[in-house]
């Protein structure tokens, strides 16, 4: 195994001091888990002279619930995810996505803004968030800015941050009482793998009538996707199996997988298919109970 290269670990207390060391200390990148970065290190891919330690910072921590909206601090652990009331009540494909990622020794270090700013399309967060129409909110120096989680990946392992800003929190508003939602991960084993393929579902219903559905894949194209043809092919529906494989074979068709060591581009296109098939049914299954 290749040692870590030499780096100096500095430990702001507060987001000012953490900016303020980005923007002025020589190839400085953030660090709070390490689970991602650590192995980037190592292999050199990512160079860095400087690590920022920011879990330590006690605003990037937590999870709140405000009004209509829920906020994730961005160096919150993984398993302060899967663990939290708020999310299992409000968001539970968030708590399902972040019960799959990793080992529980992962999850008790890895974090949800780590996990996001990796940017790997296989990225078992990404899904979920994407749904829950997320939102990061970013800041540097200079200010700051909001943009929706979907525009943070750029490409595989590529970010659209400037390297002088630090992503603080993910927010998204509060799911409707209405709202069902499902997760699906699928890969060589459940958990402590990177997914072949993940999928997100949320669907809101008017009685009987689905009124909105968002379906997010991962590891199926350059960067997790929301699968905007498939969602329209629900709206305003009463749902029936033949609705929901419509909709199901269109995501099939909307994905663009690679091949890789895990599987081939095919494997992950019918997978996306079966994947949302089966989050669709849940979720109508679950809304179906509460009618």
């Amino acid at each position: 195994m290749k040692p870590l290269p030499s780096f100096l670990i500095h430990r702001p207390r507060t987001v000012n001091e953490a900016l303020k060391m980005l923007s002025e200390l020589e190839k400085a990148k953030p660090i709070a888990g390490g689970t991602d970065l650590l192995p980037l290190l190592r292999d050199r891919v990512v160079e860095a002279k400087n690590l920022i330690d920011i879990s330590l910072i006690p605003e990037l921590r937590g999870i709140k619930e405000g009004r209509n909206e829920i906020r994730i601090g961005a160096a919150t652990k993984i398993k302060d995810v899967e663990k939290s009331r708020i999310i299992f009540e409000k968001a539970p494909v968030l708590c399902d996505a972040a019960s799959s990622i990793g080992s529980p020794q992962i999850r008790n270090l890895g974090t949800i803004g780590g996990n996001i700013c990796n940017a790997s399309p296989a990225a078992d967060s990404a899904p979920s968030l994407l749904v829950l129409d997320a939102y990061a909110e970013v800041v540097s120096s200079k200010g700051s800015r909001e943009i929706p989680v979907k525009e943070v990946f750029k490409g595989p392992k590529r970010n659209s941050l400037r390297p002088d800003e630090l992503l603080i929190s993910i927010k998204f508003p509060e799911p409707f009482d209405t709202s069902t939602m499902s997760f699906q991960k699928l890969g060589r084993r459940r958990g402590y793998t990177i997914a072949q393929v993940n999928v997100a579902v949320l669907l809101e219903f008017d009685g009987p009538v689905c009124c909105d559905a968002k379906i997010s894949v991962g590891a199926a194209a350059s960067t997790p996707i929301r699968i905007y043809e498939a969602e329209e092919r629900l709206w305003n529906k009463r749902l029936t199996e033949e609705i929901i494989e419509d909709a199901s074979t269109q995501c099939m068709r909307a994905v663009d997988p690679i091949d890789d060591v895990r599987a081939s581009a095919e494997y992950r296109r019918e997978m996306s298919h079966v994947l949302v098939r089966r989050c669709l049914m849940e979720a109508w299954n679950k809304a179906r109970r509460l009618m």
